[in-house]
Formats: structure tokens, C-alpha cells, sequence
């Protein structure tokens, strides 16, 4: 490719909308095009390293088992309504709805589990058919409420999913490991470093998942790990055992103590120790938070009051609440918020601050996270305003009809993990996620198979999807400096530019740098020769946005036989003339090589 016929656009200034670094390279070395909210064209440039990525994708996830098909974007009403998901996800707003000449709904597919099973159901009859994946990579639409950072928030993207279809959990669960080695397969042949954590299923259900990240300071994702023992996961998901906390002098008994006008676990601890209870502390409290939780079931949409009880220094965990509260309505959650002030006076007959596991607190679910199990004396709020029970015992002193315990905390770093290891954090950009669906889709949509019985079964059923689109914006924030994009060879637009650095009118330069190039041509490398008239330290410039692995320059060392040749990021060095293509060849392959025994050696 000629540099002069690629309509090379750069930006000296980065946009004023780009917060992070793959959406401010992007769209300064000319790979995307804001096209509206959260949409964006993908510019040449991009479009290589997409279809790059595709194609690993592709091969990586066919090794596994996998049948590429191409399913449609536009998916009936009808198929919905039998999975149950329409409601929840015109509930939520995700998919964005249109209606056809005859008045027929369609919606614009976010996922495509419902048209895959029905698929299934047409072609896979005999559990000698079994097991049986099919995947596509296509445009996806979900209508973000706030799209930002470039490719990483958007309404439209391209992603792969995957669709597996089983007999039996067993069978499920060789796939669903074949799968988690195919996505550090492909994500280790771009030249990523990304790690699988223990996640949340969300919207799509199942019984298990993880997702696949990528290390990232500006990461949206928290991570809870621990490197030594190896156990990592999601904030959302992440199990943990909280420090215990240090022993203080309470009441033998539950005792109700005014505490006016304080209503936050750190005023009341101020508080109390003013006031002759020496010693205690946040640690020591009963934090109560109330939500109310939306969740469609059978029946319609209902709204949960819930009481959410966590030690007085640690969070609720937001989305494991969710979860428990969806469980325990038998139904799928569509919204959780925190209670307005007048709900919690209607639920506790007291003012916000003072609510408690007691007399008095009246809501549909009541949680108490399992590490304030035979844990006390505690202080908790007395369900009465300026009032707050100080040595309560929870096992002693609350109905254990009225409440369950559920995990539903914060694990934080400095926990331990399950097997007893410090945990820390991190953050990460979620780019892949694996689910272990079950019949949850094959028995709302009647989707069987016969058996070795002669008899009808669900198939069971498992998810797997990668955010193809993400990914490059994700390799860019893990692969940039000071001067730009440093694409891994796997991925990178072109493995070589070729810059001619000569004076206008230097024809020994710029025939020089024509014949490496078609030499580079014929080897079946993918080249650009610079040919653009404009100063070289433009050009330099330019290419080092741009992000190319490796740059030929011919300048004034073609009088001695000699190309400057540099390893984007790395240092120059002088190469002979007739060895070029050799060198360049040799180099592209070491980098691959690299990448693949990366991949080769995941486990």
C-alpha cells in the first residue's frame, strides 16, 4: 500500500471528548470516525486490525469445536416471548424496538440466544448429534445509556458468540473448559495480557461464567485476586473472609442508647465512644441499607423492599443483592435503588440512620451477610429515630424467621480469599465472557432432543462471547506510549512502513526504497511504502501514531549500502541494503512466533 493513496488523516491535538488512551490514538492516528452517539465508523486503518482479530477469533474458537453461521439482527418479538426475556429487556431499554410495514415487532438483537436455539431445535434432533456449537461474528446493537470512551462504551459493535448444545453437564463442561483454553489461546496470539475471573451471569442467567480481562488502569471492572493461590474474580462475584474485628466492652445485653441526630455508622461511633463505650468502632456496627428491587416474574412486575444488613465498616454488594432478592422472587431483576426517605420512614417508623434488624422494620426480604454469623456485641440502629441498640447479638437478639443470611458484601482487597490468601485489586476491561446457560433457554422455548431413552430431553446449554470490536480498543490501552500505538505484530494494520527520507528529486533514495518494497510485496508481507511529499519528521511522526511494528527509512546511508531500520519503540540500527527483506522477513516472524508459543503454551 502506497502511503500517498491511504487518505492518511493524523491529529496533532487529541479530541476534547477522549478521556482514555485507546479513544484518543484512535481517533488521532485516523482508525474510527464519530459518526453519532456512541456509533462510529471503523476507518481503513482499523478495519485491517478488525478483520485481524476476527480471523484469530475465528480460528481460535472452529479449534474449539466451533460451526461459524451468520444470524440475522433483526429478531422476531415472537422468539422472545418464548425465552420470557422480552419484557425484561424493554424493561431495561437495551433493545431498541422497531415495528415493519405489516406492524410486526422486531427487535435489534443485543444477543442472540433465542434465534440460536430456535436454530438448534430445526437442525439438532438426536443426542447422537451432540455435542453441537455454532458461533457468528456480527454487529450488535444495545442502546447504552451513556456511550463514552471511544470503541470501549458504544450503542453498536461487532462481536463473536457462541452457542453450545449438550446432553449432559458433563459434556457442557468439557466445552465450556475447551472454550475457557480457546479465549487465552486468542487472546495471548494478539499479544494481550488477559486473565479469566469468576463473574456474574447478569441478564443472560446460567449457573456459571467467567469473564476474560484485560489488564488496564482504566479498567471499569474491578478484579479481587490473589496471585499466589491464583483464585480471582469479579467485584461483583468475589467471595472473600473479612478480618475479624477487635474485641471492645458492650452491654450483656441488647441496650437502646439515644444517639441524637446521629445517623451514619461514623457519627454514631463518635458518639458512643464520647460516651463511655471505649473502644468501639465502624467494625463493630450493623450497617443497614434499604433498596427497593424490581424484579419481573410469572406474575409481572413486582418491587421488592429489601433490607440489606453488612458490617458497619464494609459495602453492600449491589449486584449480588440483586441477585438474591431475583432468586427469592423467583424472577429476573430489572432494577435496584436505594429507598427515598420516605419509603425508609414507612419501612422503619423511624428517620434515614437509624434502621435495624428488629421491632419495627417491615419489608418483603431481609439479608444479613454471613460473616456477622456469631459475631457480636454489635450496635445496630433501633428502627426509632435518635436511637441505636448497643450490644445487640443478632443470633440472640433478631427473629430467625425474619431474615436470611445471604452473602451480599463488598470483598475487598486485603481479605483473604477462599483458601486463606491475602486478596488485592486491580482493575480490568472486560473483553470475553463464558456462561454455563443449562436448559434455561431449551425449556422456556421447548428446544429437546432425543435420547439414548427414546425419550424428549432439553438440550443443555452454554454461552460464550467475545467482544471483537473491544478488543482493539483494549490491545491500544495496553499497548501505547508518549508517542502512540504500539500494535502487536498479530494485529497490527501492516507489519512495515517504509519511509523515504530523501531531498525531493533523490532518485537513488526512493528507488532504493521501492525495491525493498516490492521485494517485501512479493514475500507476502504486509508493507507501506511512504511515498507522501512531506518532511520527513512528519512521516515519523505519523507512523509512530499510527502504530506500525517495524520501519524501514531510506536516507542518506543508502550512499553506503545501508537502510536505518527500527522496532517500533526500540532503538535504530543500520542494515545492509541487500539483506532487507531477509532482515524484515526474519523479524516478523520471530514476533509471531513469539505470540503463537504464548498461545501453545496456555493450559
Amino acid at each position: 500500500m502506497r502511503a500517498s493513496r491511504m487518505n492518511l488523516a493524523t491529529l496533532r491535538e487529541d479530541p476534547a471528548e477522549a478521556e482514555i488512551a485507546s479513544h484518543r490514538l484512535l481517533t488521532r492516528a485516523g482508525y474510527i470516525h464519530k459518526s453519532g452517539a456512541g456509533l462510529y465508523l471503523y476507518q481503513p486503518l482499523l478495519k485491517r486490525v478488525i478483520d485481524k482479530i476476527a480471523r484469530i477469533v475465528a480460528e481460535e474458537i472452529s479449534r474449539a469445536g466451533g460451526l461459524e453461521v451468520t444470524m440475522p439482527i433483526m429478531q422476531e418479538e415472537a422468539l422472545w416471548q418464548k425465552s420470557g426475556r422480552w419484557s425484561q429487556y424493554q424493561a431495561s431499554r437495551t433493545m431498541l424496538t422497531v415495528k415493519d410495514r405489516n406492524g410486526q415487532q422486531f427487535g435489534l438483537a443485543p444477543t442472540a440466544e433465542e434465534v440460536v436455539t430456535d436454530y438448534a431445535t430445526a437442525v439438532v434432533k438426536s443426542y447422537k448429534q451432540l455435542p453441537a456449537c455454532f458461533f457468528q461474528q456480527h454487529t450488535k446493537f444495545r442502546d447504552e445509556i451513556r456511550p463514552r470512551f471511544g470503541l470501549m462504551r458504544v450503542k453498536e459493535f461487532i462481536m463473536m458468540d457462541a452457542y453450545s448444545f449438550h446432553a449432559s453437564d458433563d459434556c457442557l463442561g468439557k466445552t465450556y473448559e475447551a472454550m475457557r483454553i480457546a479465549y487465552l489461546r486468542t487472546f495471548n496470539r494478539m499479544g494481550l495480557t488477559a486473565f479469566a475471573v469468576e463473574a456474574d451471569s447478569g441478564a443472560i442467567g446460567g449457573s456459571g461464567s467467567h469473564e476474560f480481562m484485560v489488564a488496564a488502569d482504566i479498567g471499569e471492572d474491578a478484579i479481587i485476586y490473589n496471585p499466589t493461590t491464583g483464585y480471582a474474580a469479579n467485584v461483583e462475584r468475589a467471595a472473600g473472609v473479612i478480618p475479624k474485628a477487635p474485641t471492645w466492652t458492650a452491654p450483656a445485653t441488647a441496650t437502646s442508647v439515644l444517639t441524637p441526630q446521629a445517623g451514619s455508622i461514623a457519627d454514631v461511633m463518635a458518639f458512643l465512644n464520647a460516651n463511655g463505650f471505649t473502644g468501639v468502632q465502624a467494625a463493630h456496627g450493623l450497617k443497614c441499607v434499604l433498596f427497593v428491587v424490581t424484579v419481573a416474574t410469572n406474575k409481572g412486575e413486582r418491587q421488592i423492599k429489601t433490607a440489606a444488613f453488612v458490617r458497619g465498616d464494609r459495602d453492600v454488594n449491589e449486584v449480588k443483592l440483586g441477585n438474591a432478592v431475583a432468586r427469592g422472587a423467583r424472577g429476573s431483576q430489572l432494577d435496584l435503588r436505594p429507598m427515598h426517605p420516605d419509603e425508609v420512614r414507612a419501612a422503619t417508623g423511624a428517620e434515614p440512620g437509624f434502621a435495624g434488624p428488629g421491632e419495627g422494620l417491615t419489608v418483603d426480604f431481609c439479608f444479613i451477610d454471613p460473616s456477622l454469623k456469631d459475631v457480636g456485641p454489635l450496635v445496630a440502629g433501633a428502627n426509632k429515630t435518635d436511637h441505636h441498640l448497643v450490644g445487640l447479638v443478632i443470633e440472640r437478639d433478631v427473629d430467625a424467621k425474619k431474615f436470611r443470611w445471604e452473602d451480599i458484601v463488598r470483598i475487598k482487597a486485603g481479605d483473604l480469599d477462599p483458601a486463606g490468601g491475602l486478596l488485592a485489586e486491580r482493575r480490568g476491561i472486560e473483553v470475553g465472557h463464558i456462561f454455563k446457560l443449562g436448559t434455561k433457554y431449551s425449556t422456556a422455548m421447548k428446544a429437546e432432543f432425543l435420547g439414548p431413552d427414546q425419550k424428549l430431553h432439553p438440550f443443555i446449554m452454554g454461552c460464550y462471547g467475545i467482544g471483537t470490536s473491544r478488543v482493539a480498543a483494549a490491545a491500544v490501552e495496553q499497548h501505547n506510549d508518549a508517542d502512540g500505538i504500539r500494535w502487536p505484530m498479530s494485529i497490527a494494520p501492516y507489519q512495515v512502513v517504509i519511509v523515504s527520507a530523501g531531498k525531493p528529486g533523490d532518485t537513488a533514495i526512493d528507488q532504493a526504497a521501492e525495491q525493498l518494497y516490492n521485494e517485501l510485496l512479493s514475500a507476502g508481507v504486509e508493507v507501506v511504502i511512504d511515498d507522501r511529499d512531506t518532511k520527513p519528521g512528519v512521516k515519523f511522526k505519523d507512523w509512530d501514531l499510527v502504530g506500525i511494528p517495524l520501519r524501514v527509512v531510506a536516507g542518506r546511508g543508502i550512499a553506503e549500502g545501508k537502510f536505518e531500520f527500527k522496532v517500533r519503540g526500540g532503538e535504530a540500527k543500520d542494515i545492509a541494503i541487500a539483506d532487507a527483506a531477509t532482515h524484515v522477513v526474519s523479524e516478523i516472524r520471530k514476533h509471531l512466533a513469539a505470540l503463537n508459543a504464548a498461545a501453545d503454551a496456555v493450559k
